[in-house]
């Protein structure tokens, strides 16, 4: 799922005479990685504590021993100066320039990930391709599936918001590789798709509820299969996917049983409401900023969730906020920053972002009454330390709905110690996600396996 901050982002880069090369420092308290493949005239950047994993440059300009990288978007000149074992140079951001001393390394020390798959494997993997009814996307995806004969119980792994590869990759994981090879290893057929506008998919970004619409076209292209037993075909959905999975659910019966991983058991406004809270709380962020920042939210959430989806709510945005200001006393408009216009444009530039349908369809979603419809096996799993998808209240929301549905075989459970990602946390705040080397709990995937043994 998507979280929605300001982040500071300070730019380094590097190159290596000998293809691809890595570089590692630090600007302040952060940690900066460089892989540079100057055969092919690229380079990428990482600031791990920021989400940034392999941020590729656009335009970097390679003149003999130095890189010069124009980065517009986050108002950033990159320049400097490379030997075989440093890179020595300044970035300037804003107008304010800071050196920088980054030295070469074999591998960048934040990327460790022991969970990723290596072959060989003991299963067969095929890359795939199929369309939607009126064939007006076309869909890339990998499907694994165990060796030999028969006809094998599946599931098709649903990504969380964003555009997301089949991997679901985010801050240098693979979470949906490491599931699919576990499931694999035990007997499961996997698909896993890569989103619209990513990879091998067409398409343009749309609703939970387009989404849910590809989802139905992976269950055709499955049905087609002979791999695949056609009556034991399940749905397992992280964060969003983890809410697109029932809107599938109550539209098909060739959904057998459904895995949510972090979804939405309670409507998308108080999600986002609690999100934003509980990822400030973990920030130390006092409680009367807090109580300020959720007062903003929920005045400009009103108005997206108010007004029809196909209006352009810009303006209605924009009066909701001129609103909260002149109802706030002048040491709230200190405090939140909001006395200058810079202060001002932090929150007007997300107006968009609000504006969009995916965003607001989400704002207006309410699960109870899709949750009432399913009567097939769920498993519903949260993180104990989840600051994007609170565990109590939405695994209480998949109770409420699921019992009022007269479901028999519904399973919820708060696993502890992990977060959003399945990962086991220490901090367990948001900018954790890349620096820790788990990609998905082996204890998650063994409550997985084991419910998923019993369908």
């Amino acid at each position: 799922m998507k979280i929605f901050t300001l982040c500071i982002l300070c730019f380094f880069t590097a190159f290596h005479v000998l293809g691809q090369t890595y570089y590692e420092g630090t600007v302040g308290s952060l940690k900066f990685g460089l892989k540079v493949e100057k055969e092919e005239q690229k380079a990428a950047l990482y600031i791990p504590e920021q989400g940034l994993f392999e941020y590729a440059f656009k335009a970097p300009v390679f003149r003999n021993d130095s890189l010069i990288a124009d980065l517009k978007e986050f108002g950033t000149i990159l320049s400097g100066k490379v030997n075989t074992e440093t890179f020595l140079g300044q970035w300037k951001q804003n107008g304010f320039p800071a050196p920088l001393a980054l030295k070469r390394v074999e591998q960048l020390s934040f990327l460790k990930r022991p969970q990723v798959p290596v072959p060989p494997f003991p299963y067969e993997s095929e890359n795939v391709n199929f369309t939607n009814a009126d064939q007006s996307i076309q869909f890339g995806g990998t499907l694994t599936f165990p060796r030999g004969k028969g006809k094998f119980p599946t599931v098709i792994l649903i990504t969380g918001s964003g555009q997301q590869d089949r991997d679901e990759t985010l801050f240098g994981h693979k979470p949906f590789w490491v599931i699919a090879d576990a499931l694999s290893r035990e007997g499961f057929a996997v698909l896993r798709i890569d989103d619209r506008g990513v990879g091998e998919t067409t398409g343009k970004v749309g609703t939970s509820a387009d989404y849910a619409q590809d989802v139905l076209a992976a269950l055709r292209f499955l049905k087609s299969r002979k791999e695949i037993n056609s009556k034991k075909i399940g749905l397992i959905g992280h964060s969003e996917g983890g809410m697109i999975a029932p809107i599938v659910a109550v539209q098909s019966k060739d959904v057998a049983f459904m895995v949510s991983l972090a979804g939405l058991g309670v409507g998308g406004r108080t999600l986002l409401l609690k999100q934003s809270d509980d990822i400030l709380a973990k920030t130390g962020a006092n409680a009367a900023y807090r109580a300020n920042v959720q007062s903003l939210n929920a005045a400009l959430y009103e108005v997206a969730f108010r007004l029809p989806l196909e209006s352009d709510i810009k303006d209605s945005l924009q009066l909701a906020f001129d609103n909260w200001l002149k109802a706030q006393p002048d040491a709230v408009l200190g405090q939140m920053g909001f006395k200058s216009e810079v202060g001002k444009k932090s929150v007007t530039r997300q107006f968009d972002q609000i504006g969009s349908k995916w965003y607001r369809y989400f704002l207006k979603y309410d699960p109870q009454p899709i949750l009432a419809q399913i009567n097939i096996p769920v498993l519903a799993l949260n993180g104990s330390n989840d600051v994007q998808v609170s565990a109590k209240e939405n695994l209480a929301g998949f109770e409420k709905g699921l019992t009022a549905a007269g479901n028999k075989n519904f399973k919820t459970v708060e696993l502890p110690g992990l977060n959003h990602l399945f990962q086991k946390c220490q901090k367990c705040t948001a900018a954790e996600y890349g620096m820790l080397e788990e990609t998905f709990s082996v204890d998650a995937l063994k409550v997985i396996l084991d419910w998923l043994k019993k369908q």
